[in-house]
């Protein structure tokens, strides 16, 4: 009987003993959110999300780009002076926003980033003219790039995208107007911006 009873409390040990121990549970999987994407993309409907002539303003942009950071930056095209608006993401800036004549609303959004994606896959730096959809490209005319010899091109005159090229360092033959360029010479010419020109406001 003595045997039973202690057989009997040392079971009750144990399970006591078993239940005051802290459960080592195996650790959660951590649950995966995914970060908003920008919008990198840049064609003929528009740039990083914003595909009208909306107002010039930090905050519109805000509300129209909204996976991006958006800042006023001061800027200057031949020697005057205004106020852009730069779409940036952890990489950098990606999208500059110059605005119209009036300073009242969006006319145009320009990259230079690596990042940003053209109709084409695009990509600055790397893409060449030779490789371009001609039907994108009907209508070229010369433009300094970065100070140095270079030509832009859309669908027409008064397309809203452009892709801008530079020519090939070295190059030395005329580069204005856009058709004394040496052919073999266009085909090398590389990307060096894209441009989006916004629809005009009544």
């Amino acid at each position: 009987m003595k045997r039973s009873i202690l057989a009997c409390l040392a079971v009750a040990g144990l399970v006591l003993a078993a239940c005051g121990q802290p459960q080592q549970s195996e650790p959660a999987e951590p649950t995966a959110i995914a970060a908003p994407i920008a919008n990198l993309n840049i064609g003929p409907n528009g740039a990083g999300g914003v595909s009208a002539a909306i107002p010039m303003s930090v905050e519109a942009l805000r509300a129209a780009a909204p996976n991006f950071a958006v800042a006023s930056v001061e800027d200057q095209i031949e020697g005057s002076p205004f106020t852009a608006i730069t779409l940036s993401t952890d990489a950098g800036e990606i999208f500059r926003v110059n605005p119209t004549a009036d300073r009242a609303h969006v006319h145009s959004i320009v990259t230079t980033s690596p990042l940003a994606r053209g109709p084409t896959q695009d990509i600055v730096g790397q893409t060449r003219f030779a490789v371009a959809p001609p039907e994108q490209v009907e209508f070229c005319a010369s433009e300094f790039v970065e100070g140095a010899a270079g030509f832009a091109c859309s669908s027409a005159e008064d397309g809203n995208f452009w892709r801008v090229y530079k020519l090939p360092d070295g190059y030395d033959g005329p580069s204005d107007p856009f058709d004394a360029i040496d052919p073999d010479v266009l085909h090398d010419a590389t990307l060096a911006e894209m441009r989006w020109i916004a629809p005009r406001t009544l």
